[in-house]
């Protein structure tokens, strides 16, 4: 009986965590043509300036204010503009103060709003996934010229499994994994 239990809770812990491996939870894509057209994207670095924050105390708050949340905003953008050039597409990051956006046919813009830096207790006495960190994300593709909406996407990424233990890690793995699921929507949409 304990090894049933053991294995249906594995299952209900394990599977959630997997379903959506590669891809976004919500899209919408708001044009009917293929993004193929659009040679090269400018990638902003998404805004940091509404988040929703859990299990994050004072001092947490101030490491993030201190130059955490760059390094999470850079991860994800440059993930992103990494993975595209990898798969032969012209992207690059977009200034903060938005100098080369003109050189983009088609942007990338989007805001982090949830970071979550779960319970390290969790993490250590359950395991399994249990007191991960979660980090959240919202955006717009958008044709540079017009200033369309070609699709909207939100995802809300949690470490799941991977759990190391080091909290700050932990986000920063999750903002690329978000980056390269990102990626991978776009990808389709070019197709």
């Amino acid at each position: 009986m304990k090894k049933f239990l053991f294995l249906v809770l594995t299952a209900v812990i394990a599977v959630p965590s997997l379903s959506f491996a590669g891809s976004l939870d919500h899209t919408k894509v708001l044009t009917d043509k293929s993004l193929k057209d659009y040679k090269s994207i400018g990638v902003k670095l998404f805004s940091t300036d509404n988040i929703n924050y859990d299990n994050v105390n004072r001092d947490e708050m101030r490491r993030m204010k201190g130059g955490f949340l760059e390094r999470v905003q850079k991860r994800l953008s440059k993930t992103v503009v990494s993975d595209l050039k990898g798969d032969g597409i012209n992207a690059f990051l977009i200034d903060k103060d938005g100098k080369n956006a003109d050189k983009a046919d088609m942007i990338i813009e989007g805001e982090i709003t949830k970071i979550d830096l779960g319970s390290a207790v969790t993490r250590l006495f359950v395991g399994w996934g249990a007191g991960g960190v979660n980090v959240s994300v919202k955006g717009d593709i958008k044709d540079a010229k017009t200033g369309e909406v070609l699709a909207k996407f939100r995802h809300s990424n949690s470490s799941g499994l991977r759990n190391t233990n080091d909290k700050w890690e932990m986000v920063l793995h999750e903002a690329q994994d978000l980056g390269d699921k990102l990626t991978d929507f776009v990808e389709k949409l070019r197709k």
